[in-house]
């Protein structure tokens, strides 16, 4: 298979211009920080433009110090959300409104099986996982390095390194 690297501001200028024109637009995920609900190298996310209220529980793209990230919104206060991804632990950011530019629809297992985000099955699972807390780091650690794991984890981190 041939992979194809383009720079990421490239790569979000021709999703926001989509999202723009009022259409979904699915991208991949690297990284780790969503773990266990979105895996970076095998999942895939269906965005939205982000039009009208963020909500808690909302899964965002934001632009924050200068990177586009995707996590999770825990509150909202005065045009301020704190967000944090639900594989980490200590690190919160804090973007306002204007910074906030899709909003994830659907996560895509595997490329293939949809699952709604929003669902209440699925946010019980997340609110069940946030109470964790620090526990989280552990339960990641030990996730990371199953073996089932260890080839998508091997693979992604070679694609990262590769950047």
């Amino acid at each position: 298979m041939t992979k194809m690297v383009v720079h990421n501001d490239e790569f979000f200028a021709q999703v926001l211009a989509r999202l723009d024109e009022g259409l979904t637009t699915t991208i991949p995920v690297k990284g780790y920080s969503m773990l266990p609900f979105i895996r970076g190298g095998k999942d895939l996310v269906v965005l939205e433009k982000a039009s009208g209220d963020i909500v808690k529980d909302d899964i965002v793209l934001f632009r924050y110090g200068g990177r586009y990230v995707m996590h999770r919104v825990l509150s909202t206060e005065d045009g301020r959300y704190d967000i944090q991804g639900d594989g980490v632990w200590l690190g919160h950011e804090y973007p306002v409104r204007e910074q906030i530019l899709a909003k994830a629809t659907c996560i895509l297992r595997a490329g293939k099986k949809p699952v709604d985000p929003y669902s209440p099955a699925q946010l019980r699972q997340v609110h069940a996982w946030q109470r964790l807390g620090w526990l989280r780091r552990y339960i990641l650690f030990i996730y990371r390095h199953l073996p089932w794991n260890r080839g998508w984890l091997k693979e992604n981190q070679v694609q990262i390194n590769e950047n």
